[in-house]
Order: C-alpha cells, then sequence, then structure tokens
C-alpha cells in the first residue's frame, strides 16, 4: 500500500470512530496530505498517523524561544529527537531529517546514549522509513 493510502485510511478509520455519525452521514473528507519532503510537514505526516492508530506521540520544541524581542534556548538536552512515541508500550525516539540535512553530533550522541539503554533512537527521512520503524513496533 503507497504512503498516501495508508494515511488517508488510519484516518478515516479513526475519524469513523472518533465521529460515527457525522460518518455515517456523509460528512467524512479526506485529510489534507502535509508536504512531507520538508521536516515539518514529515513530523505533521507521523503525529497525524499515530494520533489517528489510537498510539501516543509527541512533538519536542528543541529550538526555543523568542519573548519580547529576546532570544530564550530552550532547556531541552542537545540531541534531543524531535518525536517522542509510544507503540503497544514500546517507546521510540524519532529526529527527522529531510533534504540534505544530516545528524548533528550532539544527536549521534543522544542516540548511543538512547541505544545504550536498551532505547529505539532512529533518525527519518521519508514515510516509509516511519511506516517500517512503526510496524517493527507493533510486530514487538
Amino acid at each position: 500500500m503507497d504512503t498516501k493510502s495508508r494515511y488517508q485510511q488510519a484516518h478515516e478509520k479513526w475519524f469513523k470512530e472518533e465521529y460515527p455519525n457525522a460518518y455515517k452521514d456523509g460528512y467524512y473528507l479526506e485529510p489534507k496530505m502535509p508536504p512531507i519532503a520538508t521536516a515539518n510537514g514529515l513530523t505533521t505526516f507521523i503525529m497525524n498517523y499515530v494520533k489517528w492508530e489510537g498510539y501516543r506521540a509527541t512533538r519536542i520544541n528543541v529550538a526555543g524561544r523568542q519573548i519580547k524581542g529576546k532570544w530564550i534556548p530552550s532547556s531541552t538536552r542537545r540531541g534531543t529527537a524531535d518525536i517522542s512515541l509510544t507503540v503497544k508500550g514500546r517507546a521510540a525516539m524519532l529526529e527527522i531529517k529531510c533534504g540534505s540535512d544530516k545528524p548533528r553530533e550532539a544527536q549521534l550522541q543522544e542516540q548511543a546514549r538512547e541505544r545504550n539503554a536498551g532505547g529505539i533512537y532512529e533518525f527519518i527521512r521519508t514515510p516509509e522509513e516511519f511506516f517500517t520503524l512503526f510496524d517493527y513496533l507493533l510486530s514487538l
């Protein structure tokens, strides 16, 4: 099954369960496909899909924020992944990379820490890579 079909099927299943009367009355619309060639779009794609499948995903802001013109750095440790998710009791950390974006040294170190602790920390570049990991988590 292709990426778009799998994404749309997950949404339709979720919508049907979440809004049964609207679905029954024909008010279902297919979801808009995020721009998966960008890190933000791929992150949105993953967050939506995990939610629609009934599992937990949290987007982690590692960039910090601006308050009254002053930049306030994040208190999150450097290298922390973009997404933390749990599927069937198994947690995984996902760092989203698109285009020519390459892992930074802090991310490689955080990946090693997570793996040494018995966890999962993966660099995800495509929906297909995400689905491979997601299906692996389902199989555990």
